[in-house]
């Protein structure tokens, strides 16, 4: 990732119940049925699942708990990246929506949110307003955090069908001198129906719907503090969410470390065992003949792999440094190029 990320809008989790359709007709209305999905054990009184990628299809319940889809903020990347519904991810969502609302389902939760990279919260500043009531919701209920994961603010409680989040993403995930903060709207029932319904770019929307439920002010003598002034910083990132109109999906995240981390310190013992067994070259034919389809996630894994160490090569023969993120446009242009 450039030092310097994009800030963008995007879904960031999803979940929706179905008492009308089975496990496989879900995976096929996400366009997924092409990928290798693991049978394993349900949750939330669910007996079984189906699962990949931070996707999981929850099945055989009680007769009228019917099927749910729950799909994390890595799940919406796994389908952003991975469906066949259709080739541009915003249109994948609105395909996906449209099916959810055609047959009446469930949304549990939709999440939305708005990453900050370029600086114009602090969440430090956030949750001290917070505290001293300089703000203005539709909601009573607001909570702050400190904790070693950084600063967290809530406002709406856990039983709202709307309630926003704003926290330190970077402290999050242990990305020291990063600014990342993240602002992030969780909807529920028929207000997530709602705002898959609202026909205007993402960015607008997100917009829209967080200045309908919270506001950070300054004082003033009007005495109807919805009509109070915004605080700059909050005036500027619903600009500049409002403008983001144009969708970019983030990306699943996976990398070659955690490929590596994940064969050497999990299958590594049994990798080694079936070597010593068969030896190296036996090994590699049961790998390569294996009955497992191939998953996605590691053949664009390879593809970015062989990516950085073309990058690596051109470095070396015109000594130029080359971003070695990985980058589709970049990626077909050489898949173009190797015969």
């Amino acid at each position: 990732m450039d030092s310097k990320a994009d800030n963008i809008v995007l879904y960031d989790w999803l979940s929706f119940t179905s008492k009308i359709h089975t496990p496989e007709q879900i995976i096929d209305a996400l366009g997924l049925s092409h990928v290798p999905w693991t049978n394993t054990k349900g949750a939330k009184g669910y007996q079984d699942r189906k699962y990949f990628s931070c996707i999981s299809i929850h099945y055989n319940g009680r007769p009228d708990m019917g099927v749910w889809c729950e799909m994390s903020g890595q799940g919406c990347r796994t389908f952003e990246t991975l469906s066949t519904l259709e080739t541009d991810a915003m249109k994948k969502w609105r395909k996906l929506f449209d099916f959810i609302r055609s047959f009446g389902l469930k949304i549990t939760r939709l999440d939305v949110a708005y990453d900050d990279h370029s600086g114009i919260l602090d969440v430090g500043e956030v949750s001290r307003d917070t505290q001293c009531g300089m703000y203005v919701s539709k909601s009573d209920y607001w909570e702050c955090i400190v904790s070693s994961k950084g600063t967290s603010i809530q406002i709406g409680s856990s039983q709202s069908k709307v309630l926003v989040r704003i926290y330190d993403k970077a402290a999050e995930r242990g990305k020291q001198g990063e600014h990342w903060n993240r602002v992030e709207i969780q909807m529920r029932d028929d207000r997530a129906i709602q705002f898959s319904m609202i026909p205007l770019p993402i960015g607008e929307a997100f917009a829209g719907v967080l200045l309908n439920y919270l506001r950070f002010v300054e004082p003033d003598t009007d005495s109807n503090k919805w009509r109070w002034p915004m605080k700059d910083y909050w005036y500027n990132l619903v600009e500049d969410a409002e403008r983001i109109s144009i969708y970019t999906a983030p990306g699943m995240e996976y990398n070659e470390e955690r490929c590596k981390r994940y064969v050497v310190n999990q299958a590594g013992n049994a990798i080694d065992a079936c070597i010593q067994m068969y030896g190296l070259y036996e090994f590699e034919r049961m790998i390569q003949e294996r009955e497992v389809a191939p998953n996605p996630k590691y053949e664009r894994l390879i593809n970015q792999h062989r990516f950085d160490v073309l990058c690596q090569k051109v470095e070396r023969l015109f000594g130029e440094k080359r971003n070695t993120v990985f980058d589709a446009g970049a990626l077909a242009l050489q898949q173009n190029c190797v015969t």
